[in-house]
């Protein structure tokens, strides 16, 4: 994964119940967003803002590759949360999965 600042994309695995898809995102927060909507059908902007779910520069910041103090490219590590009825773990090697969560 590389900073957003760079212009570099990152490859993040998506994946739902039925299959797996890349995506070319500038940071987590932005794959986060987009493979919900991928899941939905929907676009992005008909999603509600992911900071209703967690701070996006939290995550961003997480998972921040630059070597520049005091991030570190972190090679190990994962943070799990819920968002717009999904499941959603983003791991430090670029996996984003999301998973539609059990019907009540």
């Amino acid at each position: 994964m590389n900073d957003s600042e760079t212009g570099n994309t990152v490859a993040l695995t998506v994946q739902d119940d039925a299959s797996q898809t890349m995506v070319q995102a500038p940071r987590p927060s932005t794959a986060v967003v987009t493979a919900v909507a991928d899941a939905e059908g929907v676009d992005e902007t008909d999603l509600p803002p992911l900071f209703h779910a967690i701070d996006p520069d939290a995550l961003d910041s997480l998972f921040d590759s630059s070597d520049e103090p005091p991030h570190a490219t972190r090679t190990a590590g994962s943070i799990s949360f819920h968002y717009h009825g999904y499941d959603v773990t983003v791991t430090a090697n670029g996996r984003v999965e999301v998973t539609a969560q059990p019907s009540r």
